[in-house]
């Protein structure tokens, strides 16, 4: 009894491990029909064949690509967020083909989002044990939320599947900064957060920014006006720009 006990106190400090086996349903169609034929898919392993290439050339970011419009070239990463082709690119390098590599990415952004859900609703609902139940149950929600299972099989559209993932990492370390004891720590987790999100899916982007600025002021405002968290918060958003800026 006594090992059984350990290890339920064991699971329940480490729920969010549970992620994984509750989100094999969610990727079966890869393990039993492959890489569906999605809207992008194939628009994407073109593009990612392209870099791999360049990449091997030593081009660390290729802007134009002169093998895309029939030979014309064309300058798709002056304007197309490219973070999501290079972790494609990073599970080709350690072993994988394309092919799998492109499944790979998939799985990885989908348990990188659940996870980021975990956490966020596990600082919302903090509450001894049914808080982590709680927010195991809302990444599990994410998991099989119809609009991101519709982003990985039938539009294919990797980069918002990594946008999708990136959102509850940035809303949990912004919020980590109006109620932690050492909001500082978190400046870091905001800015690479908020930063990869800008490599990563442009529309998103353009939405993602007033709303978090509402969502700083509503927990400034509640965790009492301190002006020091709200010159973290800012350092944060500075940080961002600049890891990004390369790019924007």
């Amino acid at each position: 009894m006594t090992t059984i006990s350990r290890a339920m106190d064991w699971l329940s400090t480490k729920v969010w491990l549970l992620l994984v086996p509750l989100a094999i349903p969610a990727f079966t169609p890869f393990l039993t029909e492959g890489l569906p034929r999605s809207f992008d898919g194939g628009t994407h392993l073109l593009r990612i064949g392209r870099l791999d290439e360049h990449l091997r050339s030593g081009a660390l970011f290729p802007r134009w690509i002169p093998e895309l419009l029939l030979g014309n070239g064309y300058p798709v990463f002056n304007y197309y967020a490219p973070s999501t082709y290079y972790l494609v690119e990073l599970f080709h390098l350690i072993g994988n083909d394309l092919y799998y590599a492109f499944i790979l990415s998939f799985c990885t952004f989908v348990l990188v989002g659940a996870a980021g859900v975990y956490f966020l609703a596990l600082d919302i609902y903090n509450r001894p044990m049914v808080g982590r139940w709680a927010a195991l149950l809302a990444a599990v929600a994410y998991l099989y939320s119809p609009y991101l299972m519709t982003n990985v099989y039938i539009r294919g559209a990797i980069a918002e599947v990594g946008a999708l993932a990136l959102l509850p990492w940035i809303f949990w370390s912004v919020r980590r900064l109006f109620y932690t004891a050492h909001p500082g720590r978190y400046v870091l987790p905001v800015a690479l957060s908020l930063g990869g999100l800008a490599l990563t899916h442009n529309i998103t982007l353009l939405f993602v920014p007033p709303v978090l600025i509402g969502y700083m002021i509503i927990h400034w405002q509640r965790s009492g006006r301190d002006r020091r968290r709200l010159r973290w918060a800012l350092t944060s958003l500075l940080l961002a720009m600049g890891v990004s800026a390369f790019f924007w």
